[in-house]
């Protein structure tokens, strides 16, 4: 039976990610995008949905916007949806279930985690029968856990090339996103460490990719809301790998550094781990 599922979350990466992770343990689901709360909107309304998949913080139409338009919606009302946040506190989980989710996962998170969100939702909605076998290490993030900010085995950067002098050896975990700028071409990327430094950062393939040594430009969003965007930050490639042990690796992990910071983003940057930590 084809399980129809909604992504909405205006990072296309992000979705990208999330999407492999479904279709690798649900490969009978279909999946169909929106970058934004106005199309999800759009798409529930022409077409039938079993489940919704929505990030909060959206343009146009919130998550939890979109979520209260769903409630209030006769059709769709008992739709399953899970909410999707680095806004974790306790304020915003209760705002959800009082707008009427049906599951709330934070950020960052596992594979794992979300598939088991989403075979609960389907299980409860009678859209599965069984919950897939989830555990292990078989989903396709299981050689960089790229939201849980775990060590990552594979990656030739080790947890003392992530020292800065004077602190501690492990990175600030990963919370927030940023734009990796190299000649005409933008890669946007999931923080997966950071320090003074060094940025681990996994990106998506483009058609060309930045080399070792090449010049880049790179802008830093956290997840968390107080914490301000930096951007402008001037370093180098200090290493490439594929995301997957294989050559058409949809991922790539960029190591970057930052040798000439000046005294004013050293600060920003300095604050930003601080608020990460």
């Amino acid at each position: 039976m084809k399980i129809r599922i909604l992504l909405a979350d205006d990072a296309s990466f992000i979705r990208d990610l999330i999407k492999r992770t479904i279709r690798q343990f649900l490969p009978q689901s279909e999946i169909t995008e929106a970058s934004d709360g106005r199309k999800a909107q759009a798409i529930l309304s022409r077409q039938q949905i079993d489940l919704v998949i929505s990030d909060w913080e959206m343009p146009g139409l919130t998550g939890e916007e979109l979520l209260l338009w769903v409630r209030g919606d006769d059709r769709l009302a008992k739709l399953p949806f899970i909410m999707v946040s680095s806004l974790g506190d306790k304020t915003h989980i209760m705002r959800a279930v009082q707008s009427g989710v049906s599951d709330y996962l934070g950020k960052p998170f596992t594979p794992e985690e979300l598939m088991q969100k989403v075979s609960k939702a389907l299980v409860k909605s009678g859209k599965l029968r069984h919950r897939p076998e989830i555990g292990g290490k078989t989903g396709p993030f299981s050689s960089l856990e790229i939201f849980s900010g775990k060590p990552d085995p594979i990656s030739s950067t080790s947890a003392d090339t992530l020292t800065a002098p004077g602190r501690s050896k492990t990175p600030a975990r990963a919370a927030g996103t940023g734009v990796v700028h190299w000649q005409d071409q933008e890669f946007r990327c999931m923080i997966k460490g950071v320090n003074l430094d060094e940025i681990v950062m996994v990106c998506k393939r483009g058609q060309r990719q930045p080399g070792v040594f090449d010049p880049v430009t790179v802008t830093l969003s956290a997840n968390n809301t107080a914490t301000q965007a930096i951007a402008g930050l001037g370093g180098y490639v200090h290493g490439v790998a594929a995301l997957e042990k294989k050559l058409d690796s949809e991922f790539m992990v960029l190591t970057l550094r930052f040798p000439d910071l000046d005294s004013q983003q050293h600060e920003a940057l300095s604050q930003f781990i601080l608020d990460q930590s």
